[in-house]
């Protein structure tokens, strides 16, 4: 029951966005790749969400306090149920920004 809750609230929400944004709500599904730039915090009924950000839509998912530092920058990670491993940072081997 309280995923459900969980799931309306954030549809909720991404349609409110969706009208600040301009940009296509996508919800995060398990094991999903989640990739984009971190835009904001959202504290909710149900949490905090991070607002990640990608070129035509965005993504709610879990916040952690490690996201904070890397506001406006690219995040990446692997959804993993209600946790995100994130990868942040320059990685070896991809593009970096200078």
């Amino acid at each position: 029951m309280l995923g459900l809750l969980r799931r309306r609230e954030l549809a909720r929400v991404g349609a409110r966005l969706f009208g600040e944004l301009g940009l296509d709500y996508a919800e995060m599904e398990p094991g999903q790749r989640i990739e984009g730039i971190y835009r904001r915090r959202l504290d909710l009924a149900s949490g905090r969400f991070a607002v990640i950000e990608k070129s035509r839509e965005f993504t709610l998912v879990p916040w952690r306090p490690v996201l904070e530092r890397n506001l406006g920058k690219q995040v990446s990670g692997i959804a993993r149920g209600d946790t995100i491993s994130w990868t942040l940072g320059r990685q070896r081997g991809g593009p970096g920004i200078v």
